[in-house]
């Protein structure tokens, strides 16, 4: 009798435990649409001292329906004068989350280049090729100055374009897949020293770090 009364009880508790379990309310998702950004115009905007900036702005949406866009920096871009101005546009979704885009504004002097830096430059001995483009646009097929011969080189050899802004700052923008193994790159404001020397600092892989690198001629 004891043994019968424990499993009246035992499933007394069991069918509790399932009514109040139906009586919770389910578990809910929900799915976030993040901002979708896109820029009207070109990434990286190359002007010539002297042009008019007109900035251009981006679209911003959040599944198909427009965000605001808060645009800091181009107040900031001065054509008159050579260098290197950051426009960043930012978006808020109905979450709260936040995606932010860059353009940069390079303004090149408008006289015509003194320095010319075409040809081979050397860092620590490794060659450093420079071809010139046109008067203030260069590549460079070895911006890291890394020897070409070591096999853990071979593939990660730096191939960008850069800029003389004014003969005495260089600057490459951000440029993505410079390298087959898919290195991205920006280069800070480098500093034309001579027109056999120059400097400048890589944003890129942890690969490079952010050593100031010297190249010579």
């Amino acid at each position: 009798m004891k043994n019968l009364y424990k499993l009246r009880h035992v499933g007394l508790l069991s069918l509790l435990l399932i009514l109040f379990s139906c009586t919770e309310d389910p578990i809910s998702s929900t799915v976030t649409f993040y901002p979708d950004m896109t820029l009207n115009g070109d990434r990286i905007t190359v002007l010539t001292q002297g042009d008019t900036y007109t900035e251009q702005g981006i679209i911003s949406t959040e599944n198909g329906v427009d965000l605001e866009v808060t645009t800091t920096g181009s107040e900031d871009v001065d054509p008159n004068t050579p260098g290197v101005y950051d426009v960043y546009y930012s978006s808020v979704n109905s979450d709260g989350f936040s995606k932010e885009l860059r353009r940069t504004v390079i303004v090149l002097s408008a006289q015509p280049s003194a320095v010319d830096l075409s040809g081979t430059f050397f860092r620590n001995g490794f060659a450093n090729n420079i071809t010139r483009v046109s008067d203030r646009v260069y590549t460079s097929d070895n911006a890291g100055g890394v020897s070409r011969t070591d096999a853990a080189n071979v593939n990660n050899l730096i191939n960008f374009t850069f800029y003389n802004i004014d003969d005495v700052q260089i600057y490459a923008p951000y440029q993505e897949d410079t390298t087959p193994t898919g290195i991205d790159v920006e280069s800070n404001i480098g500093t034309i020293v001579s027109p056999n020397n120059f400097t400048w600092v890589l944003y890129a892989s942890a690969f490079y770090g952010t050593a100031v690198r010297n190249f010579v001629r």
